[in-house]
């Protein structure tokens, strides 16, 4: 039963790990929870963001498949709509290509019986892509976004993934998980000055879990696009 509140969470997570690879110290890892885009990466998706829809943070509770627990890596999927120069809505959005900026973002996980004490925080700063510049493909309702040849569709934003790395630490079957960052406005610790973090969201999964089960309410109730990835275990 869906009974998790974004209010309740304090941070926000989003996880994704694909295929099997060797985990800290050579053990194999195998993927135990997957929300992603069963297609593959996305130019874009859905997404929501703490400055956008004044929260705090987001992320679900889950239960994982297999008997793998010891965690490995977590990758985040994000959604960029920051323009280096304009703004995406403005129609006016310029960005050179490759440009990047930085911002600091934190995952954190609890035992779903134990939501007072984290089993793991980790904080990294990871270099997020703006998005493209706008098209003058991209005209009427679509003025303004950028235009993803190879699907021929125009955009807002750009997805990324982020990964967060770990040592083997034991995980539950069962656990809650939150990614978090700071904007001008929302997140933990709000910054009170405006940057490109405003223009950045967590990715929302299409559909159910292909591996695992999302058994927590969030935002909206919607899935973050996430997966993750432990070592011994089938």
């Amino acid at each position: 039963m869906k009974r998790l509140a974004i209010a309740a969470l304090g941070v926000a997570a989003v996880f994704v790990v694909a295929g099997s690879a060797l985990a800290a110290g050579g053990t194999r890892a195998s993927v135990i929870f997957d929300s992603t885009s069963p297609n593959g990466p996305a130019t874009n998706q859905p997404s929501y963001g703490p400055e956008a829809y004044a929260f705090e943070s987001i992320g679900d509770e889950i239960t994982f498949a297999g008997t793998a627990r010891s965690l490995s890596s977590v990758t985040v999927t994000l959604s960029s709509w920051a323009c280096q120069q304009g703004t995406w809505n403005g129609q006016d959005c310029f960005t050179p290509s490759g440009a990047t900026f930085s911002h600091a973002i934190t995952l954190t996980i609890w035992d779903a019986n134990d939501p007072a004490t984290p089993l793991v925080t980790s904080t990294q700063t990871f270099d997020v892509p703006y998005r493209p510049s706008a098209s003058s493909k991209c005209t009427g309702t679509d003025a303004g976004k950028w235009y993803a040849s190879a699907l021929k569709t125009c955009k807002n934003g750009i997805t990324d993934d982020v990964t967060f790395n770990f040592s083997n630490e034991t995980l539950p079957d069962t656990l809650v998980y939150a990614i978090s960052y700071n904007t001008n406005h929302y997140g933990p610790n709000p910054l009170l000055v405006a940057g490109p973090y405003d223009s950045l969201n967590v990715a929302i999964a299409d559909g159910e879990p292909t591996v695992g089960v999302s058994t927590g309410d969030n935002f909206a109730n919607a899935t973050p696009a996430v997966q993750f990835k432990a070592g011994n275990g089938s």
